[in-house]
């Protein structure tokens, strides 16, 4: 019996998207050192690359009229020859492409640990061993390049190559060859690659066994917006790739192929942007930036300053609302059921003090615990409560303190009246520096740079400007809320959320909640361990320019993800522990579901299904076969068109930007009225 190994993308690979990808990298390096090519030449290099291959396979079939003869494939000589006619090169410049061209490869090629280990095993138990490859390359440079991944390859191996047999795989005769040579019947051949044609039926045809490997080959969502003639697209999806085959950890990879590829573009483009408005100092805003301050250092930051800000939606708001109405609308929106403890969170950094003055109310309809959901009539009767003194003006006073606690912190970090602030931050609307920009009175300049916004808030021209990378207000017809969400995930810290400050030796330190322990025993390090990977990687190989151009691209991948889930992502964001809510509990973000609750998802009230999943896509996904055939059925099509028959269908019919437009324009009242019916049942 003999083994039988195709060699591209099965024991090895490349750390570009495609074969062409190296021509790609060629034209890259001829226009920075033209080697005394036409320029034009240059330019044009990777397509007249391609087209100078087929044009020595033509060229070479057309020299013997009887098929049965024919030469199958060329070699190197043979492609930069017909080159060479092509554009009147002389021998000496060719000889100089053919060199750039072996150096680009050896440069991009590795070797696939699973399919190398399984080589290993088979050599150590002493079974015969070939390589059987479709491939131009000459024999010295291919033995030159295994050779620099691992010389026990070709020292277990006899080769055969295309390009020198002049047979090939895809017609089936290249193995006919190496049987006869190897003095065994088709049938002992046990070949493994990844062509569906060439490794897997033309074998089987004559006689051999053989089995696909196609763990090489780009996944779907690896190949949204594939460009092959773009350098930016080559070296993302060959960085997926690579990752996805030699990374050990699932969470690890999730960081590389899904977290990264989005966070880190953005952080180059910050950190231009703030070089290209003067900026001296760049602020990261908690908890987001913990990983994007990462990934600026990572990236070699040294020319500003990088610091991480903590702050929360929930600090911030808390100390700067004098509206008190307004203060009440906000603390009672939930996204769930809210707790007793829940509300004096958000309206107190001295919680318990609270919860303590609402007991001793009379006739008040409270939970039996501060933990446990409050009803509605409790919660009506809580907010008639808080409305009234003494309450209202302790509150007031506690808002007060709250407010010169974080005065005092933002000064300690240097953010001062008189200043110009760089901040950075994920999103969605930019309500934290709106709430910075109000606490200072307009007297500190801000500049917000965002991975996206969903609307611009309070944002204006002069001293709260807000930019933003991936998206603007109005990219969406809808809200695009998992996809967020998702981001949200990537960008988790390894601390909890903001609550409020505390003095401490003479200044100030944040008061902070107790999610980093859960986000760290799910695998937080692992995920930062990816996309550290990814960052130091991508920077070697791109120019800023070139790593920003990348996130569109992304953007488009994670839309297409967010429908169409990936296992590995769903799989790994399946227990995260998420809340978006900075008091809220937390819940595993996308946990297999039943087959009732798949089906009857669409029919519950919001508050429900958030508690049940932040992301059905990736539900289904972790969820059983049945439960996937269920959610696909027609039952499922007809439940759904129940749910559309509910009031809520009817406000979530309009488009998601008047939908924020309104917000921000009808009475307050009225916008408390929507929310209620969008969580009703």
């Amino acid at each position: 019996m003999i083994y039988s190994f195709d060699l591209f993308d099965t024991l090895i690979t490349r750390r570009l998207g495609t074969p062409r990808g190296v021509f790609v990298l060629m034209q890259q390096r001829l226009l920075q050192d033209p080697q005394d090519l036409p320029l034009l030449l240059c330019a044009d290099f990777a397509r007249e690359r391609v087209a100078a291959e087929w044009t020595a396979r033509a060229e070479a079939r057309a020299a013997e009229p009887d098929a049965s003869l024919q030469v199958e494939e060329v070699g190197l000589t043979a492609i930069y020859a017909c080159f060479g006619r092509r554009h009147g090169l002389t021998a000496e410049q060719l000889e100089q492409l053919i060199d750039c061209e072996l150096a680009t490869e050896s440069e991009c090629l590795y070797g696939v640990p699973e399919m190398l280990d399984r080589f290993q095993t088979l050599a150590e138990r002493g079974e015969r061993l070939v390589l059987i490859s479709d491939m131009y390359l000459r024999r010295q440079d291919l033995t030159r390049l295994l050779d620099a991944i691992d010389p026990r390859i070709l020292a277990c191996a006899t080769l055969y190559l295309s390009s020198e047999i002049k047979l090939n795989k895809a017609s089936g005769r290249l193995f006919d060859h190496v049987a006869r040579l190897e003095g065994v019947s088709p049938s002992e051949i046990i070949h493994i690659g990844d062509n569906p044609i060439s490794d897997l039926q033309s074998p089987r045809a004559r006689g051999c066994q053989a089995d696909l490997f196609a763990a090489c080959h780009l996944t779907p969502d690896e190949q949204v917006g594939a460009d092959e003639y773009d350098l930016g697209w080559q070296v993302s999806a060959g960085l997926l790739r690579e990752a996805r085959l030699t990374l050990e950890s699932d969470r690890a990879r999730v960081g590389a192929l899904y977290a990264a590829p989005l966070l880190v573009p953005f952080v180059q483009w910050a950190i231009e942007e703030a070089r290209a408005q003067g900026f001296k100092q760049v602020y990261f805003l908690a908890r987001d930036g913990q990983v994007l301050i990462e990934i600026a250092r990572r990236l070699g930051v040294k020319d500003l300053e990088l610091r991480y800000l903590y702050v929360s939606r929930l600090s911030c708001r808390r100390a700067l609302d004098r509206d008190y109405p307004a203060l009440l609308d906000w603390a009672f929106l939930a996204h769930r059921p809210m707790s007793l403890q829940d509300l004096a969170y958000r309206l107190t950094s001295e919680p318990a003090a609270l919860i303590a003055r609402l007991r001793l109310a009379a006739d008040l309809p409270l939970a039996p615990a501060p933990d446990q959901p409050l009803d509605r009539a409790s919660s009506q009767a809580l907010r008639a409560l808080l409305e009234t003194d003494p309450l209202r003006s302790w509150v007031l006073e506690q808002t007060a303190q709250e407010r010169a606690r974080l005065s005092g912190y933002l000064a300690q970090e240097g953010v001062r009246p008189g200043k110009r602030v760089c901040l950075v931050d994920l999103g969605w609307s930019g309500s934290i520096q709106d709430a910075l920009h109000g606490l200072s009175a307009g007297e500190v300049e801000f500049l917000g740079l965002y991975w996206g916004l969903m609307h611009w808030g309070q944002a204006n021209d002069q001293t709260n400007r807000k930019l933003a990378l991936a998206f603007a207000p109005g990219r969406f017809w809808r809200d695009p809320s998992a996809l967020r969400e998702i981001l949200e995930c990537f960008t988790a810290a390894d601390h909890g959320s903001t609550l409020g400050y505390e003095a401490h030796g003479g200044g100030y330190r944040p008061v902070l909640n107790e999610e980093g322990e859960a986000i760290r025993a799910w695998g937080l390090a692992e995920l930062r361990a990816g996309i550290d990977w990814f960052a130091e990687r991508v920077r070697q190989r791109l120019t800023p320019a070139e790593l920003i151009a990348l996130l569109p691209g992304q953007l488009k991948r994670l839309e297409y993800l967010v429908e169409y889930p990936s296992p590995l992502l769903a799989q790994a964001l399946a227990d995260f522990p998420y809340s978006p809510d900075p008091t809220g509990r937390l819940l595993p973000f996308a946990p297999p579901l039943s087959p009732w609750l798949a089906l009857t998802y669409r029919l519950r009230p919001s508050r429900s299904r958030a508690q049940l999943t932040r992301w059905y896509e990736g539900s289904l996904i972790n969820s059983s076969p049945l439960v996937r055939s269920l959610a696909a059925s027609p039952l499922r099509w007809g439940l759904d068109m129940l749910a559309a028959l509910h009031p809520r269908a009817l406000l979530l019919a309009v488009p998601y930007p008047l939908r924020q437009w309104l917000k921000h324009r009808l009475p307050a009242p009225l916008v408390r009225a929507s929310r209620a019916l969008l969580r009703s049942g």
